[in-house]
């Protein structure tokens, strides 16, 4: 799974999460193939980013050890809690 802006959706492209709007309302389901009009809908309710299948978008390396460092800022005061620091890596896997 990757997490991308929607600038960043291609046709073809399949949610790996159901989308919500803000008040809870389904969108799209999980497994959905992301079309143009996908992204016109996502971009109308205001949702900049969503989770595909995959990691179809390709990130430079110094880019991800930027993501890594902030998100390991984030974290800094956790400590040693597990389960915090489990969350801080599926958050990096995700945005990575």
């Amino acid at each position: 799974m990757q997490r991308v802006s929607i600038d960043e959706v291609r046709p073809a492209m399949v949610l790996a999460v159901t989308i919500k709007d803000n008040n809870g309302n389904i969108l799209f389901l999980k497994g959905v193939e992301l079309t143009d009009r996908h992204t016109v809908l996502l971009n109308n309710r205001d949702i900049r980013k969503v989770v595909v299948e995959g990691r179809p978008v390709k990130r430079e390396e110094n880019e991800i050890e930027k993501l890594h460092k902030e998100i390991d800022e984030r974290f800094v005061t956790a400590g040693p809690n597990s389960i915090v620091l489990k969350i801080r890596d599926i958050i990096k896997d995700l945005l990575t």
